[in-house]
């Protein structure tokens, strides 16, 4: 295939088209509005079981997928030419888990981490993959939405109620927000930031409502006093950043960058910056000592000791949930990476970055084809930040952690199925418009009636 020809413009599939019944039109909106469910109550870790982990989201993700099967509409391929190797990675690192925790007997922790990295990773794409072009940008803008109830809600409870130790606030003040964590808070909202930017590049928001949001995203990010988020934030915007520069754009980043550095540390400003930010990131920033940034010394003592336990479990690791049972500090490395190594071994590491992969392949593929660009960037980006990540947190089933992942990797996906871009699409119509004008009397070109005409 030429690399510079372009999908055809198909016509509209999976549900976007009007059914021909209105049941089935009903149940395809019904379908819809459980999976916009699904992705706005992800990041409300808080509601959920108290017995087990099973969170609201994941009660509207079990009764959506029955009505995909009902509706017929679950896909087979949800990451496209990635899938194979997103499922057999997975498959590989959990069996591998699994396996050590025969060994080490524990296996009723293997059988939770088992079914809780399936859940995430197996039967969320599923219900969010592969969807029509306009229902994706529905999920990841409901997304979106229901990160800026979470700080604004955030801002509330810290700033206005004030109260530490809650649900919400930890005993040092800092933001846990719905996801009831502080580094993951932080880390949500960080990978959050690319795809509001990507949208933005996709024509899918406005450059306006992208400008007010970042600057809220960040403020979350500094109630939550997460060094490692703020960085990633940063490395996701200078990832954009880059992949879009333009000579307008540098010069206004260099005069830009150094005036909020400067406003940052300046002693007029500082007061007005949370007071967990100013004592866990802002004083790192001034000193240039990484000792004053949070717990990166007791963090890089608990990766030393993973290196060395790792060591030995080059084939079959320790177990599910058994590093903190052999750890000298009695705590789960925050380093998925080296506690996938520890707990199932050299197999289970290897299956885990191969499903990492299987995203890369789903984006490399959009490459061939013209206009990829904005869709590539949103998965690349948002996947290069949660690579990231996961060297600073434990186990990553969470539901919070897969949205935004598979979110950002839905665009690609999407663009491989139907061909175009959302910002295609509209000059598409726009020059119908304007020829439908110019022709007079004679009628409008209806949508895709070019592509029926050359037989599609």
């Amino acid at each position: 295939m030429d690399s510079t020809a372009t999908v055809p413009d198909l016509p509209a599939r999976g549900g976007e088209a009007q059914a021909r019944r209105p049941s089935e039109a009903a149940a395809r909106r019904f379908e819809l509005a459980l999976a916009c469910a699904v992705v706005f109550l992800a990041p409300m870790n808080v509601l959920r079981v108290p017995a087990f982990y099973f969170t609201a989201s994941d009660a509207f993700a079990c009764l959506c997928l029955v009505i995909m099967l009902v509706n017929r509409t679950v896909q087979l391929k949800p990451f496209g030419p990635g899938t194979a190797f997103w499922m057999f990675g997975l498959t590989t690192a959990i069996a591998a888990l699994m396996a050590s925790s025969l060994m080490a007997g524990a296996e009723d922790r293997g059988l939770i981490l088992l079914m809780q990295y399936l859940f995430a990773y197996f039967l969320l794409p599923l219900i969010l993959m592969g969807r029509p072009w306009r229902q994706t940008i529905l999920l990841m803008k409901t997304f979106v939405g229901s990160m800026v109830i979470m700080i604004l809600h955030g801002i509330y409870v810290v700033e206005i109620v004030a109260k530490t130790n809650t649900v919400f606030v930890s005993g040092s003040g800092r933001l846990q927000g719905f996801v009831e964590r502080e580094n993951e808070c932080g880390s949500l909202i960080a990978l959050t930031v690319p795809m509001i930017l990507c949208m933005t590049a996709m024509g899918a928001m406005r450059p306006v409502i992208a400008l007010a949001l970042v600057p809220l995203m960040a403020y979350g990010i500094m109630l939550t006093g997460s060094n490692t988020a703020l960085y990633a934030m940063l490395a996701g915007v200078g990832i954009v950043f880059v992949a879009t520069l333009t000579l307008r754009r540098l010069i206004l980043g260099a005069a830009i960058l150094p005036l909020l550095w400067l406003a940052v540390l300046s002693p007029s400003v500082q007061p007005y910056l949370p007071a967990t930010f100013q004592k866990r990131v802002l004083t790192g920033l001034s000193t240039g000592d990484l000792a004053n940034a949070g717990t990166f010394a007791d963090r890089m003592a608990l990766n030393e000791e993973a290196f060395r336990l790792a060591g030995d479990a080059l084939l079959m690791g320790y177990g599910a949930d058994q590093y903190r049972e052999i750890s000298a500090w009695h705590a789960p490395v925050h380093n998925l990476y080296l506690l996938m190594w520890s707990e199932g071994g050299l197999i289970a590491l290897g299956g885990f970055v191969l499903m990492l992969t299987g995203g890369v392949v789903t984006l490399a593929a959009c490459l061939r084809y013209r206009g990829a660009r904005p869709v590539f960037l949103c998965g690349f980006a948002t996947l290069s930040l949660f690579a990231m990540l996961i060297n600073a947190v434990p186990h990553v089933y969470g539901r919070f952690w897969a949205v935004p992942v598979l979110l950002s990797l839905a665009p690609a996906v999407t663009f491989l199925k139907e061909g175009r871009t959302w910002r295609e699409r509209k000059s598409a119509k726009a020059k119908r418009r304007h020829a439908s004008s110019q022709a007079g009397d004679n009628p409008p070109i209806p949508a895709g009636g070019a592509a029926s005409e050359t037989g599609h």
